[in-house]
């Protein structure tokens, strides 16, 4: 028999995500097998003790992999042979971002009775630094996954937000924009009147302030499903989805420019936004509807500020 062989095959076994594995591991263990794990509470005397603990295991577990692994067998006598070794863990998320690298070691003592070969004692240990008193192998690793996967979650999200407003950004806008298959879609170019005067006069502690306000009021206003960005500087995007018509969207205009004139009202130095729409062609790409939308925005701005403009 060669147990080195058997040992790879049962950690296999072991690290597998399929619970039916579980019943061709309790064959392998004899029911006197005991087992003992890294952590300090982690001692089961008997395989009755240890198949509860092990399904908890199977309902977190991820797919791992092995990597170097090794093992070596030492015949104690007929009836009894110890292998002893070491498994390398890898494991990497789906999207490339969260990775693995994991060394432990073991010892597994098979002894022979009535002609078949059963698994009497684990022994598996893992040096990590980072591991907790009372922790073991399979539920650290899977808690040290999940908190490198919420990390990466999180940089992913912070990566297309604004640190001062906390709006989407232009690289959301970038992403999202192939995205929208909804009808009628507009897109809405916003620009703070004067703002740099507002900056030189006041400062850029009451400049952010601004910038601030103008993001509450544009969450606050547009519809359910429309989205707002802050694409740089004092410069907003809003993109609108359902309207019809530009009468309609001259409605939301509206509406907005009088919610952005009752929060400047709070604010010494307010100046008023200037807004350049236009509808979205089915297909076309970002480059065109912001171009358009630029222009309105100059045009608006070359003849009367605070107020909006069509492109034409």
């Amino acid at each position: 028999m060669d147990f080195c062989r058997e040992t790879e095959k049962l950690w296999k076994l072991y690290f597998s995500t399929d619970p039916a594995q579980k019943r061709t591991i309790k064959d392998i263990l004899d029911p006197e097998c005991v087992v003992i794990g890294t952590g300090a509470d982690e001692v089961y005397s008997r395989l009755s003790e240890f198949l509860p603990a092990m399904e908890r295991e199977f309902a977190e577990r991820v797919e791992f992999r092995f990597k170097n692994f090794w093992c070596k067998e030492k015949r104690l006598n007929e009836n009894t042979c110890l292998t002893y070794g070491g498994i390398y863990i890898w494991w990497e998320s789906p999207d490339h971002k969260v990775f693995i690298d994991m060394d432990s070691r073991f010892t597994i003592l098979y002894r022979q009775s009535q002609g078949q070969w059963k698994v009497v004692h684990i022994h598996h240990s893992l040096p990590n630094a980072e591991q907790m008193e009372g922790e073991f192998y399979p539920k650290t690793l899977a808690t040290q996954v999940q908190k490198a996967q919420n990390e990466a979650d999180q940089m992913r999200v912070l990566a297309q937000r604004d640190g001062l407003t906390g709006l989407y950004n232009y690289r959301a806008l970038e992403k999202q924009w192939g995205q929208w298959n909804a009808p009628d879609l507009w897109f809405f170019l916003l620009d703070i009147d004067d703002f740099k005067q507002v900056n030189d006069t006041y400062g850029h502690v009451a400049g952010n302030e601004a910038l601030k306000q103008v993001a509450r009021v544009l969450e606050n206003t547009v519809r359910e499903g429309d989205r707002v960005y802050r694409l740089g500087g004092d410069e907003f995007g809003m993109l609108c989805a359902g309207i019809g018509s530009e009468q309609e969207a001259g409605w939301l205009l509206e509406r907005l420019l009088r919610k952005l004139d009752e929060a400047g009202a709070q604010l010494a130095f307010w100046t008023g936004v200037s807004i350049g729409a236009t509808a979205v062609c089915p297909g076309e790409g970002i480059e065109r509807a912001l171009s358009r939308a630029d222009q309105a925005l100059y045009e608006r701005k070359r003849t009367a500020k605070n107020g909006y403009r069509f492109y034409r």
